[in-house]
């Protein structure tokens, strides 16, 4: 029997990928108010792997709501606070519209696929 948890839980998968002081995290599917504690545990867990830098993969999410956005911008402030890197690559434009009508867009460190800002 699969209830509103289960749900819930497969709405959100995060690929990783880590080499040496690096990782690279892909969330795929949905990352709001159920999912984006999921994406933050997943970072606590890479950077208390000695991991200095992270780019988080946004071209999979199919939806975010607020609390991605404010996850987003907590773990910016956090990178800097605490010496290590954070990089976005580029969500796909649906995705992309919540970052440009917040002007969050343009305060995150946003890359393409081949790593440019």
């Amino acid at each position: 029997m699969t209830g509103a948890a289960d749900s819930e839980r497969s709405a959100l998968e995060i690929d990783s990928e880590l080499k040496a002081d690096a990782a690279r995290l892909t969330p795929v599917g949905e990352l709001d108010i159920a999912t984006a504690p999921q994406l933050e545990q997943e970072v606590r867990s890479v950077l208390a792997r000695s991991v200095r830098e992270i780019v988080i993969d946004l071209s999979r999410l199919t939806f975010i709501d607020s609390s991605a956005l404010r996850l987003f911008i907590v773990l910016n402030e956090r990178s800097a606070e605490q010496g290590w890197t954070l990089s976005l690559v580029r969500p796909t434009e649906h995705v992309r519209r919540v970052f440009e009508l917040t002007g969050a867009e343009e305060n995150l460190p946003f890359m393409d696929e081949k790593g440019r800002p």
